[in-house]
């Protein structure tokens, strides 16, 4: 029987955002695996194997597992030190792997790797006189921090707002960085979210925002849509090379034509699915990863 582990947040740290760590593991099982679900911070390394705690406290040997699968990033504070002990395990069976963790996650990496994908304008940097500087200039901008999730910390910005400045300075307080982009108005239509499960695109649904933050956790309304020809064109051409940076499980937001960023840490598109439609493409997921799990073989 086949052994997949799941790395996931103790519940006793706080409750995770969406339920892929109970839809995935329960629809694995089903498939006929064995599965552990894995501590985040429990990682360690002793006499050069990597080691680490199952939910329940039992110890596991990592090397024993057949499929690795990362849901969400753990703490920020031990994150770099654990993708360093998981990038010593065969990065051959991970969903995603620890580079694509590493590299992948955020809005930067796919506006400087994909050139030729329908993207909004997008600047980034530590400095708030500079990032002032282009909102100055004129047009209709979102600020936000490169990584966050949530819609947390998100603004839309103009030259006449008052207020641009100290919002810059905030973003960028502690020399972090931050993003601006392009603000697409999603129009009727409103934002597309997409899953794709190692190479095959699992389904659609919309999100109406409430205000500029197309988040479910803001407020966003989610509807059940599909992509148009001009968004199958960029869906398919960024699932073309999704499998080359090492990710297997992401969603692609859109819109219109235009990709906004991809979500490779945790993306919460099970569940919101499911409510909107009534379908569970969980196992169409699983089936998928299998089926990429057996041809690798």
């Amino acid at each position: 029987m086949p052994r997949v582990a799941f790395f996931v947040s103790d519940l006793s740290r706080g409750q995770p955002a969406n339920d892929n760590h109970l839809r995935l593991p329960q629809a694995f099982a089903a498939a006929g695996w064995s599965l552990s679900r894995i501590d985040h911070e429990s990682l360690a390394m002793e006499r050069r194997r990597v080691v680490a705690r199952d939910l329940s406290g039992g110890s596991v040997s990592l090397a024993e597992f057949d499929l690795y699968f990362v849901l969400g990033f753990g703490s920020q504070a031990t994150f770099l030190d654990r993708m360093q002990l998981l990038r010593s395990l065969d990065q051959g069976r991970f969903v995603n792997t620890t580079d694509a963790l590493v590299y992948q996650h955020g809005k930067v990496s796919l506006f400087l790797a994909a050139r030729d994908i329908p993207q909004p304008e997008t600047h980034i940097a530590n400095d708030p006189e500079r990032l002032d500087a282009i909102v100055g200039r004129g047009g209709d901008w979102i600020a936000k921090p490169p990584a966050a999730s949530f819609g947390r910390d998100v603004f839309r910005l103009r030259q006449g707002d008052a207020n641009r400045r100290a919002i810059l300075e905030h973003l960028t307080r502690d020399n972090r960085y931050a993003l601006l982009q392009a603000y697409i108005d999603p129009g009727p239509e409103g934002e597309k979210r997409t899953l794709v499960a190692a190479g095959k695109v699992i389904g659609t649904y919309g999100k109406r925002p409430v205000d500029h933050r197309g988040n479910i956790s803001a407020g966003a309304e989610a509807f059940h849509t599909t992509l148009s020809q001009d968004e199958t064109a960029t869906v398919e051409r960024l699932v073309g090379r999704l499998d080359s940076l090492g990710v297997r499980f992401a969603t692609i937001d859109l819109v219109g034509s235009r990709a906004l960023e991809i979500n490779v840490a945790n993306p919460g598109w099970l569940a919101t699915y499911d409510q909107v439609t009534g379908v569970d493409r969980t196992p169409k997921v699983v089936d998928a990863l299998v089926r990429w799990f057996q041809l690798r073989q």
